[in-house]
């Protein structure tokens, strides 16, 4: 369909937004995980500020995973238009959609819950922040499976 040289042009100013995309989001994710969220917990005594910190950063991580997400969607199916290489961008791309769809559940399902939950030390909060980890730990390991496959895609 594109000509040779043009193709490869074409792909590496994809992929120069794909990886950056995916890279942006999996170090925003794992900074909340390893970093953020831990120091909080160490630091603020006060369950309803620790509560609004983590509440509000998953919002924005949220927001952050969906226009980082949209962006490498759209450049991974950019990039599958040439039929040598379509499934594995394909598959990135339904990764991608897998993990935002953690994203949205996390955000619209499991945040809410506990953040009504008034006792963060109750067995109800341990196992919604058992599936919140669940959860979270596989938007991160999704990222970095489509990160990995992106940077790691050969030139067609």
């Amino acid at each position: 369909m594109f000509r040779r040289g043009y193709r490869s042009r074409l792909d590496r100013i994809l992929a120069a937004v794909e990886i950056p995309a995916l890279g942006l989001w999996l170090g925003a994710l794992c900074c909340f995980a390893f970093i953020t969220a831990p120091t909080a917990a160490h630091t603020i005594s006060d369950v309803s500020q620790f509560a609004a910190l983590t509440t509000g950063s998953l919002a924005i991580l949220a927001d952050v995973g969906y226009a980082c997400g949209a962006l490498a969607i759209a450049a991974a199916l950019l990039r599958s238009r040439d039929a040598a290489d379509r499934t594995p961008d394909i598959v990135r791309a339904a990764l991608i959609v897998l993990a935002l769809g953690l994203v949205a559940y996390q955000s619209l399902a499991i945040v809410p819950a506990l953040a009504a939950l008034p006792n963060p030390r109750s067995e109800e909060f341990r196992a919604l922040h058992d599936r919140s980890l669940v959860v979270y730990g596989g938007v991160v390991l999704l990222g970095l499976i489509a990160l990995v496959a992106a940077a790691v895609r050969t030139d067609p």
